[in-house]
C-alpha cells in the first residue's frame, strides 16, 4: 500500500500546476500524509553545514502525534542520499534537540507549545510542517491536510528562507498558495 501511495505522490509532483491528489478509496489517511511528508523532504534542500553528505535526515515528531505510527514506516528510507531517521521528541524539548532535527512534523496537539518551539527554531534549518491549519497560519513553513478527500498544502517562504532551506520549484507549483 505504501508503495502505491509513493507512486501516487510522484505522479502528483510531476502533474500540472496546482494539481491536487485525491485520496484513493480505501487508502489510509495517515499513510498518505506520511508519504506526502516524505515527498516534502525529497524536494527540500538543506544547507551542507546542517545536513552533511550521507548524514541521516532526522524527522522529528512529538509523542501522541496522529502520524507517528505511519511516520515510523519511513525509517531507513532514503532522501537524496540521506537515510531517514524518525525521532520522537520529549514533551518539552531543549533547543539543541530541536536544532538536531531536519524536519519537524506538528499537529493540533502541538498548538500550545508552538509559540515556544517557533522561537527555539528561529535560527535553525528545520523544515516545519503542520498537519494543522492554526499552526500553519502561525508560522509553520508548510501547512497541509486533506479536505473533501483532496490533498492540499500551503507554503510560507519567509520562514523557509530564514532557515536557509530551498524548496524545489516543482513542489511550489503544486501548493495551493505560496506566500
Amino acid at each position: 500500500m505504501m508503495r502505491q501511495l509513493f507512486a501516487l505522490l510522484l505522479l502528483l509532483v510531476t502533474a500540472c500546476e496546482h494539481a491536487r491528489a485525491q485520496l484513493p478509496a480505501g487508502a489510509d489517511e495517515a499513510e498518505l500524509k506520511a508519504a506526502i511528508l516524505y515527498n516534502f523532504a525529497l524536494f527540500t534542500e538543506w544547507p551542507a553545514d546542517t545536513l552533511p553528505a550521507s548524514a541521516p535526515l532526522r524527522l522529528c515528531v512529538f509523542q501522541g502525534n496522529t502520524l507517528l505510527t505511519a511516520l515510523t514506516g519511513l525509517q531507513q528510507k532514503q532522501v537524496n542520499g540521506h537515510r531517514v531517521s524518525v525521532r520522537t521528541l520529549p514533551a518539552a524539548p531543549g533547543g539543541a534537540q530541536l536544532a538536531a532535527c531536519h524536519l519537524l512534523v506538528l499537529d493540533a496537539r502541538d498548538r500550545e507549545r508552538w509559540s515556544l518551539l517557533k522561537n527555539d527554531l528561529a535560527t535553525s534549518s528545520v523544515l516545519t510542517v503542520a498537519d494543522d491549519r492554526i499552526i500553519g497560519a502561525n508560522g509553520a513553513m508548510i501547512s497541509f491536510g486533506i479536505d473533501n478527500r483532496r490533498v492540499g498544502f500551503d507554503v510560507d517562504l519567509v520562514p523557509v528562507r530564514q532557515a536557509r532551506l530551498t524548496l524545489s520549484s516543482k513542489l511550489l507549483r503544486l501548493a495551493r498558495s505560496v506566500q
